[in-house]
């Protein structure tokens, strides 16, 4: 296609995001954080408005096992996943992304795919922490 429409949208998504804030905090290891939740509550909107649908594809998916010190198992998965960003026209590009996850149950999985698309917006769309100062809030002293 000569008109790249995705390429169009996925910036129009880009110049529309807020911050998002480091507003979770991980009470065992002690450091703030943004979730995935976080994420899909900023971009849902963005990318309906501006008609871009996601389509995820795990290409490849690595699984462990190990014993904790107590004795109980905690299983680990790493998973490389494809985004693929679709337009309205067909048009189509996708950011390639490895996401890790442990958990003592069931939930390894997940959480690495959440891992995944989570750094994958965050980098796709360069997600600011904090809102950005305005360069025009205040002029240095001549």
């Amino acid at each position: 296609m000569d008109n790249k429409l995705i390429f169009q949208q996925l910036s129009k998504i880009m110049a529309d995001v807020k911050a998002i804030g480091k507003e979770k905090r991980n009470q065992e290891q002690k450091f703030q954080y943004r979730g995935i939740d976080d994420m899909y509550n900023e971009l849902h909107e963005l990318f309906a408005k501006h008609e871009v649908t996601v389509m995820p594809q795990i290409v490849e998916q690595e699984r462990r096992t190990e014993q904790t010190k107590s004795g109980s198992n905690l299983y680990f998965t790493i998973v490389t996943v494809e985004y693929h960003f679709i337009a309205t026209d067909g048009s189509e590009t996708f950011a390639r992304v490895r996401g890790e996850g442990a958990d003592m149950a069931d939930k390894s999985s997940g959480k690495a795919q959440s891992n995944a698309m989570k750094y994958a917006l965050m980098e796709c769309f360069l997600i600011p922490t904090e809102d950005l100062d305005d360069a025009d809030a205040s002029s240095p002293e001549p």
